[in-house]
């Protein structure tokens, strides 16, 4: 593991009864992981552990945060919760210069720091962090849809279609059509994608995913000279 994984294990073993953290030291003894640094989406495992930390001890975090349109905001919160949902961590606090609960990606803060103060925690909106962050992430807009016809079965396609939000539109022997959503034809594209390792993918809408899924193919080559 990298140094600030073993920072960030250190602190979260800490939080543990003595009988998980021996359970816990004895993987981290036992373990190696390779990182990877092209996936946009890594979450700074030191920030794990030191908003586990401002949660536990309800000290104020700041941090610089990306939203998803892509605009750069400072802010001022009191960690709540921290909560993994699909392949994602999440952060619940109450922001204070909004004055309300927000939900924050952890993989879009930066410059992670202490806020400098402690803070009374406050009642969770119904009571459970897990459910409010369920719901907030599932009001993010997916303002593109895309219609696709793949060549097997939904049963075979379980594991694939967990990682994308879609619906199944009409099955039939060795098909399935499936509605996907996402944020923009790129993300489509990469959605597309993953399930074709699976199976075969006929795009039947939009227009623009299809010509973007034909320059994927036709940008993928293969050396075949050995």
């Amino acid at each position: 593991m990298e140094e600030t994984s073993l920072r960030a294990l250190t602190k979260v073993e800490s939080l543990l009864p003595h009988r998980l953290r021996r359970r816990v030291a004895t993987l981290h003894a036992s373990v190696s992981s390779v990182p990877s640094r092209s996936d946009p989406d890594l979450v700074d495992p030191e920030h794990l552990g030191v908003l586990a930390a401002a949660c536990r001890d309800h000290e104020l975090a700041r941090f610089d945060y990306r939203a998803g349109g892509g605009s750069d905001t400072r802010r001022l919160v009191e960690p709540h919760r921290l909560v993994t949902a699909g392949r994602r961590w999440y952060l619940l606090a109450w922001d204070r210069d909004r004055d309300d609960w927000r939900t924050f990606r952890l993989d879009r803060l930066a410059r992670l720091r202490m806020g400098g103060g402690r803070f009374e925690p406050r009642e969770i909106p119904g009571g459970d962090a897990t459910v409010y962050v369920a719901r907030a992430i599932g009001s993010v807009p997916r303002e593109r849809s895309a219609t696709l016809a793949l060549g097997s079965e939904p049963d075979d396609l379980a594991d694939v279609l967990r990682w994308v939000d879609h619906d199944v539109v009409e099955t039939a022997s060795g098909t399935t059509v499936v509605c996907i959503r996402g944020e923009d034809v790129g993300r489509l594209a990469m959605a597309v994608a993953r399930i074709a390792l699976i199976t075969s993918v006929r795009v039947i809408e939009p227009d623009d995913l299809a010509h973007a899924v034909q320059r994927l193919g036709a940008h993928l080559t293969r050396d075949d000279q050995q």
